[in-house]
């Protein structure tokens, strides 16, 4: 295939596993790496991409801005998750921040290349576990899981809580106010029942929410 795609990942084996999967499936031979999100907005703004693999958990990233970004820079783009986040917690909302398919890193190499070919010739690829829990929402069932209950910042911003960030530092990776921070972490705990950063990872240790 003539198809470009860009794999942005922090950890180099991951990166150097998904090119490997690709050769070897004549995916393409066009692949460029980013470690970070600077290096993807470079090399987003200097190529066009028909697929780009995204971590949400590329180190001081606002995930949710930068699927804007991604969206209104390069919005024929088929962007695709590859996370060890909760696919069910998770994988709604990215496909409603855009993407065109959500992977646990645990899918086996021929469910990503399946999605990969999906993504590749212009469609969308949900597995079967991700169709399974849309289908269990849309019957209004209750799954008991907390997390569904926070919108797509709150979660994030319990992710950066969870990853250790401070207030302050979230700020500056978020660009939003101190007291607009404050806000999202009482909503968050309030929503969640915990009084602490602690119990906030035990929970979401519990669900498996983190990666």
């Amino acid at each position: 295939m003539s198809a470009r795609i860009l794999i942005a990942d922090d950890h180099s084996i991951v990166r150097a596993g998904i090119k490997t999967i690709v050769r070897e499936h004549a995916l393409s031979e066009k692949i460029d790496e980013a470690s970070s999100e600077n290096e993807l907005i470079t090399f987003v703004k200097s190529n066009f991409y028909d697929m780009i693999l995204l971590d949400i958990n590329i180190p001081g990233t606002d995930f949710i801005s930068l699927m804007h970004w991604l969206q209104q820079t390069s919005p024929d783009s088929g962007i695709v998750i590859f996370s060890m986040y909760n696919e069910e917690i998770y994988g709604k909302r990215c496909l409603q921040l855009g993407a065109k398919s959500f992977l646990h890193k645990s899918a086996t190499a021929a469910e990503i290349v399946h999605a990969f070919k999906t993504v590749l010739e212009g469609g969308t690829y949900i597995t079967a576990r991700l169709k399974a829990s849309l289908q269990h929402k849309t019957n209004g069932s209750v799954t008991g899981n907390p997390f569904e209950h926070l919108s797509s910042r709150e979660l994030e911003i319990a992710r950066l809580i969870n990853k250790g960030y401070k207030l302050p530092e979230i700020c500056t990776i978020l660009n939003i106010q101190y007291s607009t921070a404050n806000t999202y972490k009482r909503r968050i705990f309030e929503k969640l029942n915990v009084p602490t950063a602690v119990a906030l990872a035990h929970l979401m240790g519990m669900f498996k929410v983190t990666g």
